[in-house]
C-alpha cells in the first residue's frame, strides 16, 4: 500500500512537474529562438542582433549565481515563489515589448532584459525539480524535461506557420500566453512545506547547509575539476548558439525560408522526448559520466554535418543527432551536477552549468554576428565546428567517473 501510495504521488510530482518544462520552453522558443526573425523584421542588421543576443547572456552569466546564491541561503522566500516571480518580470517585459513600435534602442533593451529573466530560471526549475528527487520523491526528470522538448518542437513549428501568417509580432504574443501558463504552473507545484524539512536527518542537512553554503569563490576552489568541465561547455555551446541564433540564416543559406526553419528547429526538438525519457533508464545501465563525455561526441558530428549540409534535408538529417548530443547532455550534466556537488552547492552547481552554457551564447551572439555579415553562413559553420572540438578535448580530460545509480 505504501509503494502504491509512493508510485501515485512520484506520478503527480512527474507530471506537474512536466508541466512546468511544457511551459517554459515554448517561450524560449519563441523569445530566444524566433530572436533573429523578430528583430530582423524591426531593421536589426546581423552583427546588431549579435550584440543584443550577447548582452543577454552577458548579464544572464552575472544573475544566474546571485540568484542560485540567494536561493541556496534564503529563507525569506521559497524557490518556488522566486521561479515565479522571476518569470512575472519577465513576461511583463514580454508583453510591453508586444505593444512598443520599431523603436530599435527600446527594443533592444526589452528583449535583452527579457532573455536575461529567462536564461536565469533554467537553474532554478532544474533545482526545483532536483530537490524533489533529493526529498526521495521519485520524479521522472527525463520524462519531464523530454516533454519539455516536445513543447518547444510543437511551438517551433506552431510560431513559424503563425510568423508566416501573420509576421514576427507573432512570436512574442505566443510567449506572453505562456509565461501566464507557466506562472500557474510553477505556483501549484507544490505546498512550501513539501520542499522543506520533516525529517531529522533533512532538517540537520538544511541546518549544514545553512552553515557550510560556499560563495562563488570558495565554489571555485572546492570544485576546481568541474570548473574545467565547464570551460568545455562554454567552448561547446559557442557551436552549438552560433547554429541555433542564426539558424534562420543557416536554413535561407541551403535554399530553405521561415517555414523549414521552423520544421527542421521542431523537428530537432521533438526528438529530444524520446532520448530524454530514456536516459533514466540509460542512466541505471550506463554510468553519467560516460553518457555526458558521448554527448560532445555527437555535438561534433551534428556541427560538421550542418557545415556540409548542401540542402535542407541534410540540415534536417544533422537536426536529427540532436537525440545523442543536447538531449543527452542536459539530463546528464543536471545529473551529473547532483552526484559531484555537495547539497549544500547544489543550485550554484545547476546555475554555473547553466551559466557555462550561456556564456557560450555570449561568444557566439556576439562573433556569429559578425562572421555572417563579414564572410557568410559557411564560415560561421567552420568557426563552429572548431569550437566544437575544443570542447570535446576539454570534457574528456574533465569528467569524472561516477557510480552507476540504481
Amino acid at each position: 500500500m505504501k509503494q502504491q501510495t509512493e508510485q501515485q504521488g512520484a506520478f503527480r510530482y512527474t507530471a506537474k512537474y512536466a508541466a512546468i518544462q511544457g511551459s517554459y520552453w515554448p517561450i524560449f522558443c519563441s523569445s530566444y529562438s524566433f530572436a533573429s526573425v523578430f528583430l530582423l523584421s524591426r531593421d536589426f542588421n546581423n552583427s546588431q542582433i549579435g550584440i543584443v543576443l550577447a548582452l543577454a547572456n552577458v548579464f544572464a552569466v552575472f544573475l544566474q549565481p546571485v540568484v542560485a546564491v540567494y536561493a541556496d541561503t534564503t529563507k525569506k522566500i521559497s524557490l518556488k515563489n522566486l521561479t515565479a516571480l522571476l518569470a512575472l518580470a519577465a513576461g511583463m517585459l514580454t508583453a510591453v515589448r508586444c505593444l512598443i513600435p520599431g523603436v530599435l534602442p527600446v527594443l533592444a533593451v526589452l528583449l535583452v532584459l527579457e532573455l536575461t529573466l529567462l536564461f536565469s530560471l533554467q537553474p532554478l526549475i532544474s533545482a526545483l525539480g532536483m530537490r524533489m528527487i533529493n526529498k526521495g520523491i521519485n520524479i521522472n526528470f527525463g520524462f519531464a524535461r523530454g516533454f519539455g522538448s516536445l513543447a518547444f518542437a510543437a511551438c517551433s513549428y506552431i510560431v513559424g506557420i503563425l510568423v508566416e501568417r501573420f509576421g514576427p509580432e507573432a512570436s512574442p504574443v505566443v510567449s506572453v500566453c505562456f509565461f501566464i501558463i507557466l506562472i500557474f504552473f510553477v505556483y501549484t507545484f507544490t505546498k512550501n512545506r513539501e520542499l522543506q524539512t520533516d525529517t531529522a536527518l533533512m532538517q540537520q542537512v538544511n541546518e549544514e547547509k545553512q552553515d557550510n553554503a560556499t560563495n562563488i569563490l570558495g565554489f571555485f576552489r572546492k570544485y576546481k575539476r568541474f570548473i574545467l568541465l565547464l570551460l568545455a561547455v562554454a567552448c561547446t555551446f559557442v557551436s552549438h548558439s552560433m547554429i541555433n541564433n542564426y539558424f534562420i540564416q543557416i536554413t535561407n543559406n541551403v535554399g530553405g525560408d521561415t517555414k523549414d526553419m521552423g520544421f527542421a528547429i521542431g523537428l530537432a526538438a521533438a526528438i529530444e522526448l524520446p532520448a530524454m525519457m530514456l536516459f533514466t533508464w540509460i542512466s541505471k545501465k550506463i554510468r553519467c559520466s560516460f553518457i555526458l563525455k558521448s554527448s560532445f561526441v555527437f555535438f561534433l558530428i551534428k556541427a560538421v554535418l550542418t557545415l556540409l549540409a548542401p540542402n535542407v534535408v541534410v540540415l534536417c538529417i544533422a537536426q536529427a543527432f540532436q537525440f545523442f548530443a543536447y538531449a543527452m547532455f542536459i539530463p546528464a550534466s543536471i545529473y551529473y551536477v547532483n552526484q559531484i556537488i555537495g547539497r549544500e552547492d547544489l543550485v550554484k552547481g545547476q546555475a554555473f552549468m547553466t551559466g557555462a552554457i550561456t556564456l557560450g551564447g555570449v561568444a557566439a551572439s556576439l562573433l556569429g554576428g559578425w562572421l555572417l555579415d563579414a564572410y557568410g553562413a559557411g564560415e560561421l559553420l567552420a568557426v563552429s565546428s572548431v569550437a566544437t572540438v575544443i570542447g570535446l578535448l576539454i570534457a574528456w580530460i574533465s569528467i569524472e567517473k561516477t557510480t552507476i545509480e540504481a
